[in-house]
């Protein structure tokens, strides 16, 4: 008995197969594609206890009630209140998106939709299509696409996304995709908005926008199994013969014949939007604070031309701050010089004229100094960083660049040492930049070949009294057969704009670019091992830059296409490529 009673191995039971199974609707009251539909509650009851997730952002009702439509759970089931006066003769769908899955394991009910008609029948037209970045052409997710009608006294048509809820909408996917179905048959004006406070109107430039060149209309598509034999083609009421004829769409491979399986149903037109944020034409300060010791950082709405800043607290003095200016101008860096306050009270101006003031205060959040482990206190000593790549430099293009911490006050360029193999010799030193923070190297660098920089201590010395320890920097210059080079032909057919061709690395943080004016060839030359893409901008009023759209004047992002295929740049090799836009 003992013997048996240790042989025994107790578990937890497993519980069975895990639920893989959305919920199914089991019943609707009022029935789905309810006629004359003039109830104030609809209940959908599932065969299982579900949850909704996010609710906000994934239930749409099309077109729109305002106030938004109260939306709760009663054990397995729905309960909607429609809390507006629903309009006459129209068909409303309640889309959940990826809002409905089951309450144990989370199996999502995906673009489940209850739809009904406030007339004697339901609209039966469809209209599908996708959003994408207009800058870099990726799927835009939980994204409204709008349709509007042109039935509105006092607005143009054009102007209905800024003043006005839609009539119909959608939201897009995971891939950019949205699609509409029971619509009526009429003309639309088809947009796009990432609603950011959900009052369903366009707020540019704060939310982001896409629009679509001319009026769209739905299309009727056959449901697929119907018997083309049949004269019955299930229409709409809102179709008539004369558009059957004209705009019906019924592929003959879409349909169950007598001696063929259902295959594929018929593609419907496929629209695409570019989204856009508009830059606005106002600038401003949209940031203004301390970064590190001695250093404010002033961030602008937009390139600033010509920026100035006036001390307010204090006697403008010559030398009390040196500014640095980022390559795209948006950013300042101000690098104060002994000021002799905590504080500082500023004026902002760009073009003369003042954007704003800004109060910053300029004590470190700690102002303990470090000590050190005998007590005495840390001194603080420069920075350096450099433009070398795992330590190797280009000889071909480039010099060594050292970026200081802070601007520099003093330096002693004579004490600066290269070796060059066996020889130790003084290279040209110059600054790269107007604050003196950037040194470059000036040297007849050799391919294939080892160098170090000897920077002594305390050879630099900052504005705000700090210095170096001493650095030094071991390097190695790459050979010709490192790298690689690419070519590529573009054949065009507008010569109205130039074309701005960029080679980029795969995540599009870094890239070369090259103008074309026309259709030709461009080369790109010591180009590292790697893969990279190829993107190329419709520069349309040639200033060397890609440009968002504005929808007031009706202006279209400036176009982008990609190469279509994966760039892969190996040592040593030459790669050629054709492509016509």
């Amino acid at each position: 008995m003992l013997f048996m009673n240790r042989c025994a191995n107790p578990i937890a039971p497993e519980g069975g197969r895990k639920d893989l199974t959305p919920p199914k609707v089991v019943e609707c009251i009022p029935p789905a594609l309810t006629l004359n539909f003039n109830q104030k509650e609809i209940r959908i009851t599932f065969d299982e206890f579900i949850q909704l997730k996010d609710q906000n952002t994934q239930v749409t009702v099309s077109p729109p009630l305002l106030p938004r439509t109260e939306i709760k759970l009663r054990g397995k089931s729905i309960l909607i209140s429609l809390n507006d006066s629903l309009q006459p003769n129209t068909t409303y769908s309640v889309n959940f998106g990826e809002a409905i899955a089951d309450l144990t394991e989370s199996n999502i009910l995906h673009d489940y939709s209850y739809t009904f008609s406030t007339g004697n029948y339901i609209d039966s037209l469809s209209l599908t299509g996708k959003i994408i970045s207009a800058f870099d052409l990726t799927p835009q997710k939980d994204v409204y696409a709008m349709l509007y009608v042109n039935e509105n006294d006092t607005l143009p048509l054009d102007s209905l996304p800024l003043h006005v809820a839609p009539y119909y909408m959608a939201k897009t996917r995971e891939n950019g995709e949205f699609s509409f179905r029971n619509l009526r048959d009429v003309p639309y004006l088809l947009f796009g908005l990432k609603d950011l406070n959900g009052d369903y109107f366009a707020n540019p430039p704060v939310e982001k926008i896409a629009f679509y060149d001319s009026l769209v209309r739905g299309i009727y598509v056959k449901p697929a199994g119907t018997d083309t034999l049949k004269e019955d083609t299930l229409l709409s009421d809102t179709l008539n013969r004369d558009t059957l004829a004209k705009e019906t769409v019924v592929p003959h491979d879409t349909v169950r014949q007598k001696d063929s399986s259902l295959v594929k149903k018929p593609a419907l037109p496929s629209y695409t939007l570019k989204l856009f944020e508009e830059s606005d034409s106002i600038q401003k300060i949209l940031k203004a604070d301390m970064v590190n010791e001695d250093q404010v950082g002033i961030v602008f709405r937009f390139p600033a031309s010509k920026p100035e800043y006036i001390p307010l607290n204090f006697a403008l003095q010559p030398g009390w701050m040196a500014p640095e200016i980022n390559a795209t101008r948006d950013t300042v860096y101000l690098w104060m010089n002994k000021t002799g306050t905590d504080s500082l009270y500023l004026r902002i101006l760009d073009n003369d004229k003042t954007l704003d003031t800004a109060n910053i205060n300029l004590r470190k959040k700690d102002s303990k100094k470090k000590k050190n482990e005998q007590g005495a206190p840390v001194v603080l000593r420069l920075n350096l960083s450099n433009n070398l790549i795992n330590n190797k430099l280009n000889p071909f293009t480039q010099n060594p660049v050292f970026t200081f911490s802070y601007p520099l006050s003093g330096y002693n360029f004579s004490r600066i040492l290269l070796v060059d193999g066996k020889d130790t010799v003084k290279p040209k030193v110059t600054f790269a930049d107007s604050v003196k923070r950037k040194l470059q190297i000036n040297y007849k660098w050799k391919e294939d070949k080892p160098y170090s920089l000897i920077f002594p201590d305390s050879i630099f010395h900052s504005m705000n009294g700090r210095s170096n320890d001493t650095i030094i920097t071991a390097f190695r210059t790459n050979s010709l057969r490192d790298f690689g080079s690419f070519r590529i032909t573009i054949a065009t057919k507008d010569s109205s704009c130039n074309y701005l061709v960029q080679l980029m690395d795969e995540k599009e943080k870094n890239y070369l670019q090259k103008i074309l004016p026309a259709g030709g060839t461009v080369k790109f030359d010591y180009i590292l091992p790697g893969k990279y893409k190829i993107k190329v901008v419709f520069d349309l009023n040639r200033n060397g830059r890609w440009d968002t759209g504005k929808y007031s004047v009706r202006l279209q992002p400036e176009e982008v296409r990609y190469f279509p295929k994966t760039i892969e740049i190996r040592a040593n090799w030459d790669v050629d490529e054709n492509w016509e836009l």
